[in-house]
């Protein structure tokens, strides 16, 4: 991806991708891509998600005035995504999930693969964070599509989110920052030693 073009912090990590190429046409049709048969338990925690980005900005407003109250509505979500989170861990088999490498900012991603992509073409993107319990259904756009020079066969594709919901962007944002706070505590733990 051009560097000119980041505007976001650019983390990588390994997830549980799907995508399949779609039209312009499927796109535009539904808000959140339907191409992907998901668990109830992946929906449970999708609306979760969006639910705390939701109320996130008002729990900061009720703290100001009430900061008792504040400490109590957070405890209380922290409850409620510890029990949501223990239920979808036991309903979503992660042992059978095949994780692979990505680059994650806010604006896209990018990531290896077998399969022909074009660049310009519109793809449904699944997106399970295994170890923070989050999943994703995102739109995107093929920036670019590059082979690999390994011999691999596997090309390289660079993908602009297209269509995302404010609350999927701070999902990705929040993720980001806890990722890279985790790398700077295990770094000052090294340093430290």
């Amino acid at each position: 991806m051009n560097p000119e073009r980041r505007e976001y912090y650019r983390i990588s990590e390994n997830v549980s991708l799907d995508f399949q190429v779609i039209s312009e046409q499927e796109m535009q049709a539904s808000s959140l891509p339907t191409q992907f048969k998901v668990s109830p338990f992946f929906t449970l925690l999708s609306q979760l998600q969006e639910l705390d980005t939701d109320t996130t900005h008002l729990l900061r407003k009720i703290a100001q005035k009430d900061p008792a109250m504040g400490t109590f509505l957070e405890v209380t979500t922290n409850k409620i995504d510890a029990i949501a989170k223990t239920i979808a861990s036991h309903g979503i088999e992660f042992d059978d999930i095949q994780t692979q490498e990505i680059n994650l900012s806010e604006g896209g991603l990018s990531f290896d693969t077998q399969r022909q992509v074009n660049s310009g073409e519109y793809l449904a993107l699944k997106l399970v964070f295994q170890e923070a319990c989050i999943g994703l259904l995102l739109y995107g756009k093929v920036l670019y599509s590059t082979a690999n020079e390994d011999d691999s066969g596997s090309s390289n594709i660079g993908i602009q989110f297209f269509r995302m919901p404010e609350s999927s962007r701070m999902i990705i944002a929040r993720h980001i920052i806890a990722l890279q706070s985790k790398e700077l505590q295990l770094q000052g733990n090294i340093d430290l030693d």
